[in-house]
């Protein structure tokens, strides 16, 4: 994760281009598993993430459904429900994610998993997510383990 005023100021003349030709664009941040989020974290990459995403709020609000909710802090195992791996998530998260954006069978979708971002919201939303990991860390001690494991075999940079 690197901040790039390269990619910010194209992604700002992506929405200006949509905006002007009335283009209804939703943004969001994908929900990577709660394990990807720790990797992040152990690389050193946490304040750079939270930085993009002050980011991007300046252009347009965001829905992010990332951080530590009922869908990415899925338990790791074999077979999972939520996800194929850490960062793939399934078909089943994906037709969540279009009921939300699309305000449709918003009964389906779980009430965390979704908040939309915006400049007045963004800073709470950051401190929320850091709570929300401290609590995820304490209850998942082996998913912790595995991305410290991984960390300390140089697998992670």
């Amino acid at each position: 994760y690197e901040l790039s005023d390269q990619y910010l100021k194209d992604f700002q003349t992506i929405v200006t281009l949509c905006q002007q030709k009335h283009i209804n664009l939703k943004v969001f941040v994908s929900p990577a598993h709660a394990t990807d989020l720790e990797a992040i974290r152990a690389t050193g990459r946490w304040q750079t993430m939270e930085q993009w995403q002050r980011e991007i709020v300046k252009v347009i609000p965001v829905w992010d459904f990332s951080g530590y909710n009922s869908v990415t802090t899925e338990t790791v195992k074999n077979v999972m429900k939520n996800y194929a791996d850490n960062s793939h998530y399934s078909s089943f998260i994906g037709d969540l994610i279009l009921d939300r954006l699309g305000n449709y069978q918003t009964e389906k979708v779980p009430q965390d998993f979704g908040v939309l971002l915006t400049p007045e919201n963004i800073e709470f939303h950051l401190r929320k997510t850091r709570k929300e990991r401290e609590i995820w860390a304490k209850e998942h001690p082996d998913e912790l383990k595995l991305v410290q494991t991984i960390k300390q075999q140089g697998i992670l940079k």
